[in-house]
């Protein structure tokens, strides 16, 4: 859930040098397809400024043919990704992030690229720069081969969406006895939000199951800064916490106010509401 620049890299220059290299008997129909694939980008970025990836189905269906439908997609997959392959510093450039940390679940490590939309479904788009998103590998297989059906279903585009000026990710920690605490994390949208976005921050939470996720992290947090807290006075702990909170808040790169921490931090330290039992019981 963390916001991205888009890239400045443009989806003809990338597409000329991923099909510079394809055998003669392919380059020629390559090239040909080359004003398709910029205006099928164009497109892509006109209905992701307006989250409407959902209505552009039309553009599924192109190219008719099932030979150029591969060669688009191979152009991806033999001439991007593969490290000797022409276009792999393009595909290291568009992987670099912040922190190396996955925009979609704002945890693990960036691995790959992902299609927003699935190249198989969307050739046209597949070497198009828009459409690649840094991401993890466990996010690209979660994501699948999805395909929103209306705008509702979309999951967010960190190059479009940026949704860090408000608080979504909260925590619910109940302690019983003899056990590990129960977290849970889930999404409570802002007051006033546009009810789209909204059910387009919940759709991106399930599908990528943050709960599942951030939950045994935060019980590992908790057993991690235990010892720290133990030693404290109620005020103390209070302070020590906020002060972390704090530290994530203002890092947008790092999380900011969606960060599974500073929800974390925040209830531990009283201020969400959503703290049951005592803090002794931890």
């Amino acid at each position: 859930m963390r916001s991205l620049p888009a890239p400045s890299l443009s989806a003809r220059t990338l597409y000329r040098a991923c099909i510079s290299t394809a055998i003669r008997r392919h380059k020629q129909r390559l090239e040909a397809l080359e004003q398709d694939v910029v205006d099928a980008s164009d497109e892509f970025e006109a209905a992701a400024r307006a989250a409407a990836l959902h209505t552009l189905k039309d553009l599924a269906k192109k190219p008719a043919d099932e030979a150029d439908r591969t060669q688009l997609t191979n152009t991806y997959t033999d001439r991007l990704v593969p490290e000797r392959s022409v276009g792999n510093a393009f595909y290291a450039k568009l992987k670099r992030v912040p922190h190396q940390i996955c925009p979609l679940c704002g945890h693990r490590d960036v691995s790959t690229l992902d299609h927003q939309l699935p190249k198989m479904k969307y050739p046209l788009l597949a070497v198009a720069p828009i459409n690649l998103v840094p991401a993890c590998g466990i996010c690209n297989w979660l994501k699948g081969e999805h395909v929103p059906e209306t705008a509702s279903e979309q999951t967010l585009h960190p190059y479009y969406d940026d949704v860090a000026d408000q608080q979504w990710l909260f925590t619910r920690l109940k302690w019983v006895e003899s056990r590990p605490p129960e977290v849970t994390y889930f999404i409570h949208p802002p007051q006033g939000a546009d009810c789209v976005l909204a059910a387009r921050v919940i759709r991106h939470f399930q599908m990528f199951r943050l709960a599942e996720l951030y939950g045994p992290n935060a019980v590992r947090e908790m057993s991690n800064i235990r010892g720290i807290l133990r030693g404290m006075t109620a005020a103390g702990r209070r302070k020590y916490l906020l002060l972390a909170e704090h530290s994530i808040l203002i890092d947008k790169d790092a999380g900011g106010q969606n960060h599974w921490k500073r929800a974390l931090f925040q209830t531990l330290a009283g201020d969400s509401g959503y703290l049951e039992g005592g803090f002794d019981q931890f």
